[in-house]
């Protein structure tokens, strides 16, 4: 292998994303064996899909699987569970799922524990980002269980990470806790940089969930930090928007409204529809509560026509309970979802 693809490798490993990208583009630029352009071709895309460049990530997972079908069709798998997660995060949970079930199928028949251990991981959060909690659940409890045979500490520190996000959106704020707690120490222990992050902004928000808001913003800088260290743009951008619901329900709206406008920017530059449709609805509701209706309103608007156009039913819900400044009674909506969690009143402490 060159030696430019260990380079990038390395700094793959050490979460050092912005290098990696800049080495394997270096390194496609060089005449390299096939095998080894599409091997760098889907390194790239992995490292460009984790930093929010998800439209040159699903080109280069694009060109990946046609270099693979050439050369060697089993790994176009690989290649393509990366381009159903870019979809996920484009806004496409449906043809994100219809890929992930095809290579779940794959791996089984291949006898690949390792890959099929990964897919029900990608699973129960493509189901949890369409509103579906419990088979959600189910399949980290599957990825778990294969991570647990296989001996993977990385594997089952992620899925602890995944855990602790299904049963926070459960409303279970102590289990979340114990799952995002031992992720945490996991990742801290490995030196997992991106993994560390991620686990102190959902140790946060299972603070937030729990009303202990002052309590969450110290995780929220912990992983402000690390995310920005190693120019992580796709989970930051979700601090930031956890962090701008925090100071909400403090009252201080300047500053939430500050860490919204940060969050919607990042959105925006990866063309992550959720993330846009949660920091609309901050802004909306942080007008509202100052008493600005009519802008509080236009907000909403915006939300509510690019919910309307997403697959997200369960961003779409939150909409749903919002309008006017007031609360809809959708309590049994969000049961029949899955979810304990529904809003009462605002302010809204959205999961």
């Amino acid at each position: 292998m060159h030696p430019l693809f260990q380079k990038a490798e390395r700094s793959r490993q050490a979460s050092n994303f912005k290098a990696a990208q800049k080495t394997y583009r270096t390194l496609l630029h060089r005449s390299l064996p096939p095998s080894e352009k599409a091997e760098a071709l889907l390194g790239l895309a992995d490292v460009e899909r984790i930093q929010g460049h998800f439209l040159s990530a699903m080109d280069h997972y694009r060109q990946a699987t046609q270099l693979f079908q050439k050369i060697h069709p089993p790994l176009v798998v690989d290649a393509e569970v990366g381009w159903a997660l870019a979809a996920r995060a484009m806004g496409q949970p449906r043809p994100a799922l219809v890929g992930l079930r095809k290579a779940l199928i794959f791996y089984r028949r291949d006898k690949d524990p390792q890959g099929e251990a990964f897919v029900h991981w990608a699973l129960g959060g493509t189901f949890r980002i369409a509103g579906r909690m419990k088979e959600g659940l189910k399949e980290l409890k599957k990825a778990q269980h294969l991570y647990q045979k296989l001996g993977d500490r990385e594997g089952k520190a992620y899925v602890c990470c995944a855990l602790g996000g299904i049963y926070r959106m459960l409303g279970r704020y102590e289990e979340s806790g114990k799952f995002y707690g031992e992720a945490n120490r996991r990742m801290r222990t490995r030196g997992d940089t991106f993994g560390t992050a991620y686990s102190y902004c959902g140790l946060g928000n299972v603070e937030r969930m729990a009303g202990r808001f002052r309590a969450a913003l110290p995780f929220y800088r912990k992983a402000e930090r690390l995310y920005g260290r190693i120019g992580d743009r796709v989970s930051y951008a979700y601090t930031l928007w956890s962090l701008g619901t925090t100071y909400k329900m403090l009252g201080r709206y300047r500053e939430a409204h500050w860490a919204f406008y940060k969050a919607d920017n990042l959105f925006r530059k990866t063309g992550d529809t959720r993330g846009k449709i949660y920091t609309l609805l901050g802004f909306a509701e942080v007008e509202w509560l100052k008493g600005h209706r009519p802008k509080g309103n236009r907000w909403w608007k915006r939300a509510k026509t690019i919910a309307d156009r997403s697959d997200y039913a369960w961003e779409g819900l939150h909409v749903g309970a919002l309008r006017d400044g007031k609360v809809s009674p959708m309590k049994d909506r969000y049961l029949q979802a899955g979810s304990k969690f529904y809003p009462k009143a605002l302010p809204i402490n959205w999961p």
